[in-house]
């Protein structure tokens, strides 16, 4: 797979030059992008006139060069606070500016644009635009710096060796997945996940997982691995949810979720993520369990349903919450399975509310016997009702 993006970094000279050096580049080309002339020349550029800008073309492969860790590259190679100038070289033709030709490709950027320009206490002087024109520049001016090595640059010359060097944050994580695998765990953590293709499975236990996710939600490179959506491994996936979990900002967090959570294909996974930014934001929770009890993503219900039995069973139980799970009809066996754990649950917490579902006969025949099943074996529910609950088996 080939993908295109366009990056305007200073003189393109040295910019080519680094990132020719990284892994999953396939092909770069110098020119001039997003100005208002036809076919300008290098020496009309050089005017300041024609409102171009030096850029480079690149062609990557997105398996071996994510979109993320690409424009991620780009803000280390240049000033984004500096305005019309990178290095010595000075004028329009040398802003900095990303620019783009799928707009698929926008949310990605833009994540990282946001980011970057959070850490900065000055002007961001980066355009970001679809492309509006590329022309290419001279043969002379294309491989400058294969061709001439001692020729000007504007960037240090310690970057291009780092470039060789580069490896994808993606397969830096990777790598350390792989450093806490535990095969005889891989074999019993298929078997838990029979949906899952076993091949995918690294096999690494929840603890050392939630660790990992603890030190890697305080890197500043993990947005690269965080916008690289669908993952290959299932503890790639786990991870990515996790790491979710332990970010306390209320809007970002569901923000972030609602784009992980289409992804998200087992019951596993799904169960293993409690976000901390829950806990003191139950009026905008309520919303979002709402919300998402509408989607007919079979996952994205279960961990509507477990967010609602978690956070909505205690001290801000509603009735009206027991009705929003009895609603939620969905073939999926994990759904149905999730359905069942909510009313045992709510059983043992709101008993005298939840058993009319089993009296009345309010819920689906095979969620009826298994909430029943579930229940008896919760040690939380005395023995009395549990008593009462094996007299609402259905015949």
């Amino acid at each position: 797979m080939k993908k295109e993006l366009y990056l305007a970094a200073g003189c393109f000279w040295g910019a080519e030059h680094f990132f020719k050096q990284l892994d999953g580049i396939i092909a770069t080309e110098v020119g001039f992008a997003n100005g208002h002339t036809d076919n300008p020349t290098y020496e009309e550029v050089y005017t300041d006139t024609t409102g171009y800008a030096e850029t480079v073309c690149i062609q990557y492969d997105p398996e071996r060069m994510p979109l993320p860790t690409l424009v991620s590259l780009f803000f280390q190679i240049i000033d984004p606070t500096s305005l019309n100038r990178q290095g010595h070289d000075t004028g329009t033709r040398y802003r900095t500016g990303i620019y783009y030709t799928d707009r698929k490709d926008l949310p990605v950027i833009k994540a990282i644009y946001d980011l970057t320009a959070r850490r900065y206490d000055k002007p961001f002087y980066v355009e970001l635009e679809p492309l509006k024109a590329f022309y290419p520049a001279s043969e002379y001016h294309q491989d400058y710096l294969d061709k001439n090595p001692t020729g000007y640059c504007h960037l240090p010359i310690t970057l291009f060796a780092e470039a060789k060097k580069y490896k994808a944050f993606r397969n830096v994580i990777r790598d350390r997945l792989f450093a806490l695998q535990d095969i005889k765990y891989r074999d019993f953590q298929a078997k838990l996940v029979p949906n899952v293709n076993p091949d995918l499975i690294i096999g690494i236990r929840i603890p050392a997982l939630r660790q990992l996710a603890k030190e890697l939600a305080k890197d500043p490179d993990i947005a690269e691995f965080l916008w690289e959506l669908p993952h290959h491994y299932f503890e790639e996936n786990a991870l990515h949810g996790l790491i979710l979990a332990e970010g306390k900002d209320y809007n970002e967090c569901v923000a972030a979720l609602d784009r992980w959570l289409p992804y998200v294909d087992n019951w596993a996974v799904c169960d293993t993520i409690k976000p901390k930014a829950f806990g003191k934001n139950h009026p905008k929770l309520i919303k979002d369990i709402r919300r998402w009890l509408r989607s007919r993503k079979p996952y994205t219900l279960r961990f509507a349903l477990l967010m609602l039995m978690t956070h909505f069973l205690g001290d801000d139980f509603k009735p009206e919450y027991l009705d929003w799970a009895a609603s939620v009809k969905h073939d999926d066996y994990y759904v149905k399975m999730m359905v069942a754990w909510f009313f045992a649950t709510a059983l043992a917490k709101q008993y005298d509310a939840a058993l009319p579902y089993l009296t009345e006969h309010r819920l689906d025949s095979w969620v009826h016997q298994k909430t029943i099943q579930k229940a008896i074996e919760s040690y939380r529910i005395s023995d009395e009702r549990k008593t009462q609950l094996r007299a609402q088996r259905l015949p």
